[in-house]
């Protein structure tokens, strides 16, 4: 059963027409039975009609009043409503439509409809409160689904499932899941998953869900304890009761404490999802759940074979414990009577991508890590929801970057695929406005993000032996200022091309007590050691210390000199800082 809600003009009308002598909410179900294409045409029950004076229906899910000759005509012969081939706005398919309209020849013994007549204003009057009814029976019909029902309501639909809201006075707080080792891909931790103390007598319950993406090794989410029970201690918390694929430990980084607050309605909605989905089985969503649970992506074909189910895996690699809780946990969803053929595991390409960022003046560096951060956190999500095989939306990708807090603007840079080591390929396509993903199951790569306000740190480290002259540090700086400059330009200059530095340009640049640079670092003969760590907003840093190190600097990318030390090699081969 569906409901849709009249809202008062289209009530007041239908009442105005019945009582001019009209029909009134004649419905007629959209597109019309056995109508494939447009023009559409419905079929009055009471023709000829000499006009037609409203038509109402659903658009988008939501009530709306169709335009006279514009959507819809009246057929010349008076018998159809008709929907013309090229027409701005069709209603909903599969909805209803209601049509008001005077038959020929109608009459009606009062016909005084104007406003602030006795007729009109007891008709509005009228109109009102079926209006009102109707709010009230929406709002009714809402109480009855997980996603639309609020408080009490949504509480008598989860008790349906067992579940009940946790209230207030109850001790919460932070549970954190650590990644096994090995473990690879995803990780999904569901709202509502226990966890409890090493003795099992205090359970807690976690409140929404989680996802450990490829890249992290921790996440933490908040749980509540189930029954009244003492706040715990740190590090209480370390048993899950119902292990889940790929992590290896849980513990609560910090104490518990009473929370004052009841759980809240989107809290209780996700607990209660879970459950539906956790009860599910034989159909391809519970298998699709069962992969997701442990915590990998895979492409499931159930079309090529009759019978038969072939999962591809698309992970880096399947060790056996994984292919174990894999096969067993399909093992309990599976149909009946239907094989499930588990083929070798196909590792997902990977989608590198080079962004700049242009944030808000003013910002202090904090602001701005917290930024960048925001934005690998939202591009990261953006790929762990896209679909396999699916091109990705640049628009999207563009809108998610938009919406952080700083960020007044970005530029797609570039966008490559890798398969196998491949060589990148060049996916973006900017005319139309996606990254061309079709054909691959994809995760997200090296993600470069340049911000000329934020740029990568260079700090420099000279070593050499004890008596020889220590180098002059503020002219190291000087000159190494310079030299980071004149880089940081030409990378500028070179546009989305980017430019390659190495580390023979960067010692050519520094000038060392009365020694020229050799052609080669590992020249014995030459005393001084010097190392160049980059360190990028990520954490990544890399290090340049020998003649085949260079870095690649992203397009627009910029430099900045951060520190410059020096250290006595004593013999012994220790490093002590000179100074």
């Amino acid at each position: 059963m569906s409901f849709r809600r009249r809202t008062f003009p289209e009530v007041l009308e239908s009442l105005l027409t019945t009582i001019t002598g009209g029909v009134a909410a004649e419905s007629h179900p959209f597109p019309p039975p056995d109508a494939a294409l447009p023009p559409f045409t419905s079929d009055l029950e009471q023709p000829p009609a000499s006009d037609i004076v409203s038509v109402w229906g659903t658009l988008d899910g939501q009530p709306h009043l169709f335009r006279k000759n514009a959507d819809y005509t009246l057929a010349p012969d008076g018998r159809q409503l008709v929907w013309p081939e090229k027409v701005a706005q069709y209603p909903d398919p599969g909805t209803l439509v209601y049509v008001n309209y005077r038959p020929a020849g109608a009459r009606a013994d009062v016909n005084d409809v104007q406003v602030g007549s006795v007729l009109r204003t007891l008709a509005e009057s009228t109109a009102l409160e079926i209006a009102r009814l109707y709010a009230v029976l929406e709002g009714v019909y809402e109480s009855g689904f997980v996603d639309t029902a609020a408080g009490s309501a949504l509480d008598n639909v989860v008790a349906l499932l067992g579940i009940e809201r946790v209230r207030g006075g109850r001790a919460s707080g932070e549970v954190e899941f650590t990644r096994a080792g090995g473990a690879s891909g995803e990780i999904t931790i569901p709202g509502g998953i226990r966890v409890a103390t090493a003795d099992g007598s205090v359970e807690y319950e976690t409140t929404e869900t989680v996802t450990m993406r490829q890249a992290q090794t921790t996440v933490r989410v908040v749980a509540r304890d189930l029954e009244q029970n003492d706040p715990l201690p740190a590090d209480a918390l370390t048993l899950l009761p119902v292990p889940i694929a790929g992590v290896g430990r849980v513990t609560n980084p910090g104490p518990t404490a009473i929370a004052a607050q009841d759980e809240n309605d989107d809290e209780l909605r996700t607990r209660a999802k879970n459950v539906l989905h956790g009860s599910e089985r034989a159909t391809l969503g519970a298998i699709r759940q069962a992969i997701s649970g442990a915590g990998i992506t895979a492409e499931v074909d159930d079309t090529s074979t009759p019978g038969v189910i072939r999962i591809t895996p698309h992970v880096e690699a399947m060790p056996p414990d994984l292919q174990q809780r894999l096969l067993h946990s399909l093992e309990n969803v599976r149909p009946a009577g239907v094989a499930v053929e588990l083929a070798a595991a196909a590792p997902p390409a990977k989608v590198n991508l080079e962004l700049r960022l242009e944030t808000a003046d003013g910002l202090l560096a904090q602001d701005l890590r917290a930024a960048q951060r925001a934005v690998r956190e939202k591009i990261g999500d953006f790929f762990a929801r896209l679909e396999l095989k699916e091109a990705a939306s640049t628009n999207q990708l563009v809108g998610l970057v938009l919406t952080v807090p700083g960020v007044e603007d970005v530029r797609l840079v570039s966008a490559t695929l890798v398969e196998d080591s491949g060589p990148p390929q060049d996916v973006l396509d900017i005319a139309g406005g996606t990254l061309a993903l079709e054909n691959h199951v994809t995760v997200l790569g090296d993600l470069h993000i340049a911000d000329p306000k934020l740029p990568t740190l260079v700090d420099v480290t000279i070593s050499y032996p004890d008596g020889e002259t220590p180098p002059d540090l503020a002219a190291v700086r000087a000159a190494l200022t310079g030299a980071i400059a004149a880089l940081t330009n030409a990378n500028d200059a070179a546009g989305t091309a980017g430019t390659m530095i190495s580390f023979a340009q960067l010692l050519s640049a520094t000038p060392l007590p009365g020694k020229a640079p050799p052609a080669s670092i590992v020249d014995d003969a030459f005393p001084y050691a010097v190392t160049f760590a980059l360190t990028l907003e990520t954490g990544l840093t890399q290090v340049l210390a020998g003649d085949d190190d260079a870095y690649s600097l992203a397009p627009f990318e910029r430099l900045s000199l951060s520190g410059v030390e020096a250290a006595v090699r004593r013999p012994d081969k220790a490093v002590v800082p000179s100074g």
